[in-house]
């Protein structure tokens, strides 16, 4: 299987304070920053670079911890304008074109930061909306999910619950308030996503991204991908037997 796909490319969306990179990073194992190679396979960017705001959703971003792994990164979307999400469309219309199975694109993921007060901005709005993304899952990320722990601390204190009761009771009723407050405006969008994790303490060096590789493999169709996708996870391998034989049967 992994003589066939070698590649597994994910194009990941989301503003320029979303924690992407974080994200990346915790995926391929690394603390480490990425490179970027245009479409000829050039450097176009030095390690250090890949933040400065230059870029092209074309180029491919790749950690040297799992080059497995090819990301584009939609940079500018955060703006919601109309040329942000035809670029974005066009790219996955280009992508679904191509021939050969590792050329195509396999898999979206839509950080959204839960520390701003307007989860759901335009570009957001827009993109679930307007941009169906045919046989490609998409997976909405909603980052710094700790964020929510004050909004839940008030609410709870608001109900009378002690200081130590609302501080213990907190996480858990984070949770709550995002299925109250947040889940129904994503999935009740034309597009909706396939599923969508929550990333917490993310800056923390024990903290992991395995509920994201989970989901992601549960979200892939395609059995080559899917068990391609799973190979890529070196960090655990007793829990990718697991998911191979969970998804696969």
């Amino acid at each position: 299987i992994r003589g066939r796909i070698r590649r597994i490319r994910i194009l990941i969306i989301g503003r320029a304070n979303a924690g992407k990179t974080t994200v990346l990073q915790k995926v391929c194992g690394t603390t480490d920053k990425p490179e970027v190679f245009d479409a000829s396979g050039n450097k176009v960017l030095g390690p250090f670079a890949v933040d400065r705001g230059l870029h092209d959703i074309n180029n491919a971003t790749v950690f040297k911890s799992n080059p497995g792994f090819i990301f584009h990164d939609s940079r500018g979307f955060e703006a919601g304008g109309a040329q942000e999400l035809d670029d974005v469309k066009a790219f996955i219309s280009a992508r679904s074109d191509s021939r050969e199975l590792e050329d195509q694109l396999h898999v979206i993921w839509y950080c959204i930061p839960l520390d701003d007060d307007r989860p759901f901005t335009r570009a957001e709005i827009s993109f679930f909306s307007e941009c169906g993304t045919g046989s490609v899952p998409v997976i909405v990320i909603f980052t710094k999910f700790d964020a929510m722990d004050d909004r839940a601390f008030a609410e709870l204190t608001e109900l009378d619950k002690s200081t130590d009761e609302a501080r213990v009771q907190a996480p858990g009723h984070a949770v709550m308030m995002f299925e109250r407050d947040l889940r129904g405006m994503l999935y009740e969008m034309k597009y909706p996503p396939k599923n969508h994790v929550l990333l917490r303490d993310m800056n923390h060096p024990q903290a992991t991204c395995q509920e994201l590789v989970n989901c992601t493999a549960s979200a892939i169709d395609n059995k080559v991908l899917k068990l391609s996708f799973i190979s890529m996870q070196r960090s655990n391998l007793a829990l990718c037997m697991e998911i191979a034989m969970n998804e696969i049967g």
